[in-house]
């Protein structure tokens, strides 16, 4: 099992606003790169809505939260499923501009910072290619697994010391990557490798949704 710290100190530059700040805006869902790891996140999805309506039959409407959603393409795949009320928040400000011409909801907030008190956690929760640029990914799959039943979650699989992105806070190898999300109090239901990056999909069975705005 691997997992790195790819940083010193407490707080990676590459997790703060001011990084963020005049950054380009990237457009995932058209960068072939992606799409194989965005189609197994809405793959992830549609199974957990599957599960959670064997589990909670009835259930009239399923809240989903996109933490990290970069420029919306995720949440622009998931318009129109049936039964499914999708949101997102981001802080880089070149962002928002794609989510106006994607038709999706969204807002710039500081999800796993000075924002995180105003956050709704939906019934599932996203974070594809978000936890390896965070200064403490441990706490923020714990406060996740307090509020939101599902994850569903992605990052590089092959990135080490040596090599990886010079973006990236943390990097971790397939066990490591399970482990992270073990330790919120999640069982992972699934987790596959997509080109260079892995997907799970995990349960929490004890969390309490958020209401907080």
């Amino acid at each position: 099992m691997a997992e790195h710290k790819l940083f010193d100190g407490d707080v990676p530059h590459v997790s703060t606003a001011e990084f963020h700040a005049h950054r380009e805006r990237a457009p995932h869902l058209e960068q072939p790169v992606h799409q194989g790891r965005l189609n197994a996140a809405f793959a992830f999805i549609i199974e957990a809505l599957q599960v959670h309506a064997a589990v909670k039959p009835g259930t009239d409407d399923v809240t989903l939260s996109d933490l990290g959603c970069g420029d919306g393409g995720l949440l622009q795949t998931l318009r129109g499923v049936v039964g499914l009320t999708a949101y997102g928040y981001d802080f880089q400000p070149s962002n928002a501009a794609g989510w106006a011409e994607r038709g999706v909801n969204a807002r710039q907030a500081d999800v796993f910072g000075t924002d995180r008190d105003r956050i709704i956690l939906g019934d599932i929760a996203v974070t594809t290619e978000v936890l390896e640029h965070l200064a403490d990914p441990h706490g923020a799959v714990r406060w996740i697994g307090e509020h939101s039943r599902y994850l569903i979650a992605s990052s590089p699989w092959n990135e080490t010391p040596e090599s990886h992105d010079e973006c990236h806070a943390w990097a971790w190898d397939q066990y490591g990557y399970r482990a992270l999300i073990e330790q919120g109090g999640y069982t992972v239901l699934r987790h596959e490798t997509v080109g260079q990056f892995q997907v799970i999909l995990a349960e929490q069975k004890e969390a309490t949704p958020c209401a907080s705005s």
